[in-house]
């Protein structure tokens, strides 16, 4: 069903990329039910097209409020973002798996739901953080689901310089999905060991840094506190294993 307002996709994804998350709900109510259908095609199972709607819409939006994307007409870009990734991953595997790069709720009641919209938004905070050509090649290979030898040439690389930066990347956004979730300091000295905490919980720093936000958060127990909650966060992100012990 259509929203109430006429506003056109054009003007929403304008308004999106400004940073009003408000459209992007508007363009999901708008898009949601035609996708659902066009998913149908390829899946049986309800809880499975919702899945890939709303995997869609989220690898979408994000690249949107990046700034990139498309400016007119959503619908058909939406589509053959849907289509690539039901082709990718019917390619890999049986079954949809949607924990690619970073955690994605199940489908449920209201709190599984509100997990969802709370992670998606992180995700794209996160995206919007990263190098303009990380950017690029998340959404040619994970959004539009390109192989390195498909992506290539458009990128001007080989298909082994399409690979490297493709994983730089997806580790890449994976830090910064936890950077976003660090608060402000109220102290002076805890703004230094905050700003790379999602780097050294994801163990991504060398010894020198590491062990200085280490000893820095031992010592503090208002970081010690943000350690932990990231700590929890990068447990539910794939190949992760826990910094904090204690």
């Amino acid at each position: 069903m259509e929203p109430a307002d006429d506003q056109p996709d054009a003007v929403l994804l304008a308004a999106l990329r400004a940073g009003d998350l408000d459209a992007a709900g508007r363009l999901f109510r708008r898009h949601a039910e035609p996708l659902r259908r066009a998913a149908g095609a390829w899946s049986r199972q309800p809880a499975e097209r919702d899945d890939l709607v709303a995997e869609t819409f989220a690898r979408v939006l994000a690249v949107v409020l990046a700034g990139g994307g498309p400016h007119g007409d959503l619908r058909p870009y939406l589509v053959v973002t849907l289509r690539n990734l039901v082709s990718r991953w019917s390619s890999q595997r049986s079954r949809i798996e949607l924990r690619a790069t970073v955690p994605d709720a199940t489908a449920g009641g209201a709190d599984e739901l509100a997990l969802h919209r709370s992670n998606t938004r992180l995700a794209w905070s996160a995206y919007r953080t990263l190098p303009g050509h990380w950017r690029t090649v998340l959404w040619r290979t994970t959004a539009e689901g390109g192989t390195p030898t498909e992506v290539a040439p458009s990128l001007g690389l080989s298909p082994n310089g399409v690979a490297a930066p493709a994983m730089r990347a997806r580790e890449g956004l994976r830090q910064a999905y936890l950077q976003v979730q660090v608060p402000e300091p109220e102290e002076p000295t805890c703004r230094e060991p905050r700003r790379r905490m999602g780097a050294w919980v994801r163990g991504a720093l060398g010894p020198r840094r590491a062990g200085a936000i280490a000893e820095h958060v031992a010592g503090c127990g208002a970081c010690r506190l943000v350690a932990h909650g990231l700590d929890e966060a990068n447990r539910e992100l794939p190949g992760s294993a826990a910094r904090l012990t204690g």
